[in-house]
């Protein structure tokens, strides 16, 4: 409200100023109640931004396959064996869970190719002249690839780059051509490779008729593995630089002078502990929301006003609001079905994976005030590890042909729940709670829509957020009233002082009357 300079009392003697406060008492008192309504709001926003603030710090650590050490979608990071390879040879190695343990030995003789075919053009040919300059008198390119064919349009005033661009374009990528300033070489090679890959580039005249053909097939790798307690080596074709063979991933960068050698060696503790980690991280987000759940609400203890903080010390008000705090989120509806949901993921049966979750050592405590934290025993889960290990990651990561469909809440996503591993039930979880993206009726996560976070839109549009502003209408309407009242009264009151006054002054006069007459 204005604040107004005002001498009053003059006349009557009285401390206006106080009187107003006192009759202004019980307006005031209506305003402070919706400003403590509004300040519970407010706390119970911040409770919950804490708490999704907490869970996008658990996604984003967990499930973000860009931080790839962490990421605990990721095969390879709950895959119990480890390679030792030289770092400078031709390939590379990885594992999976199938692999056997010990030494190999590998020979790269040929790496798997596409079929490519080149044509010399003349000299000073550069990417900007003209197929005229070239000397390419055709009208059209024909290419046949893979089964498929395209036709492209030329003309004398082309540019290579243009052919270039257009060969790159129509095939999608599937048909790479390049042109070569130091050769003066154009070549064209589908990027399918293999000897199953085939290409016929046909350039034709204006009647079609052919001027010239190149035709060329693809190359496979060529190989030789040895492999554990195998006398001889394998030999072995393959159509990409890059297979999966007994469990083994290979991805070729060249052949090799001499044969590579590269163990497997088994080692769970790095997995033990990324899923320890995992559980612990997750074990404190659940705590810390059941405790806000069960947490038992202190009436007494109301949002101080204005007025009331102006009597007590800093840290006196902190410990009030921390008691006034306490319990704003007991029994909160959205909180304790993504708890529940959580709950559930752990505990339902994955499809199609043959072992359970008591079966690789997790289960829920025996302590029923831990409320469903999961416990793990380290010694089933590197037995599980080392001797099921496949069967433990599909528990754990399983997917499912199944998209996430924001649309549907968890409980209605029943066939793509059962089929999905229990760690990508919780990545669903969390997309249906703290989800950026709207669904197609223009919602977020439930919990953005209910608090909002700050930098979105949900940031003022979320359900909290208008009940703040409805509160912020309401205080501004009241305070208005009670300028407006309080006015009123200051200006009863200099009635009344105007009133007093010329009371006094005919006192005055009929005194002084009275004395001249006495005189």
């Amino acid at each position: 409200m204005p604040s107004t300079l005002r001498i009053t009392g003059l006349a009557t003697g009285l401390d206006v100023d106080n009187m107003v406060k006192q009759l202004m008492q019980a307006e005031k008192t209506k305003v402070d109640k919706v400003k403590q309504d509004k300040q519970l709001i407010e706390w119970k926003q911040e409770l919950y931004r804490e708490i999704i603030s907490d869970l996008m710090s658990f996604k984003n650590t967990y499930f973000d396959f860009l931080n790839k050490e962490k990421y605990i979608l990721s095969s390879n990071n709950l895959t119990p064996y480890t390679v030792s390879i030289d770092s400078n040879a031709p390939l590379k190695v990885l594992t999976t869970s199938d692999a056997e343990t010990g030494q190999y030995e590998i020979r790269v003789l040929s790496l798997a190719k596409g079929a490519s075919v080149s044509k010399v053009l003349a000299d000073g040919a550069s990417l900007d002249t003209t197929l005229e300059g070239l000397g390419i008198n055709a009208s059209f390119l024909k290419i046949n690839y893979n089964g498929t064919e395209k036709e492209i349009n030329l003309n004398s005033s082309m540019k290579l780059r243009d052919l270039i661009n257009q060969i790159n374009i129509q095939t999608g990528g599937a048909v790479k051509a390049r042109f070569s300033e130091l050769t003066k070489t154009l070549t064209f090679e589908t990027s399918k490779t293999g000897e199953s890959s085939s290409i016929q580039v046909n350039f034709l005249d204006s009647d079609k008729g052919v001027i010239e053909v190149l035709e060329a097939t693809g190359q496979n790798a060529k190989i030789q593995i040895k492999a554990p307690g195998n006398a001889d080596f394998v030999e072995v074709l393959k159509e990409t630089n890059t297979f999966t063979i007994d469990g083994i991933v290979y991805t070729l960068n060249g052949v090799t002078d001499t044969s590579v050698k590269f163990t497997v060696n088994i080692d769970s503790k790095p997995v033990i502990d990324k899923i320890k980690e995992f559980v612990n991280k997750y074990n404190e987000i659940i705590d810390k929301i059941n405790k806000k759940l069960s947490e038992k609400r202190n009436y007494s203890y109301k949002p101080l006003t204005e007025d009331q903080k102006k009597e007590l010390k800093e840290d006196e008000i902190k410990k009030w609001e921390e008691k006034a705090k306490e319990g704003l989120l007991k029994g909160d509806s959205t909180l304790q079905d993504m708890v529940f949901n959580l709950r559930q993921a752990f505990f339902e049966k994955v499809e199609g994976v043959g072992i359970s979750l008591q079966e690789i050592g997790l289960s829920t405590s025996s302590d029923y005030t831990q409320k469903g934290k999961i416990v793990i025993d380290e010694a089933k889960l590197k037995t599980a590890l080392e001797t099921r290990g496949q069967e433990v990651i599909n528990l754990l990561i399983k997917t499912s042909d199944i998209a996430y469909d924001p649309n549907k809440t968890y409980t209605s996503r029943q066939d793509r729940n059962k089929q999905i591993g229990i760690f990508q039930r919780i990545k669903d979880i969390l997309e249906d709670n703290i989800r950026t993206t709207r669904n197609s009726s223009g919602k977020k996560g439930f919990l953005l829509e209910k608090a909002g976070i700050k930098g979105d839109v949900t940031e003022v549009n979320s359900l909290l957020s208008k009940q703040i502003k409805e509160k912020d209408r309401i205080i501004s309407e009241l305070e208005r009233k009670l300028y407006e009242k309080q006015e009123k009264y200051y200006k009863d009151f200099a009635k009344l002082e105007r009133a007093m006054q010329k009371f006094n002054d005919q006192a005055n006069w009929l005194y002084s009357q009275i004395g001249a007459m006495n005189k």
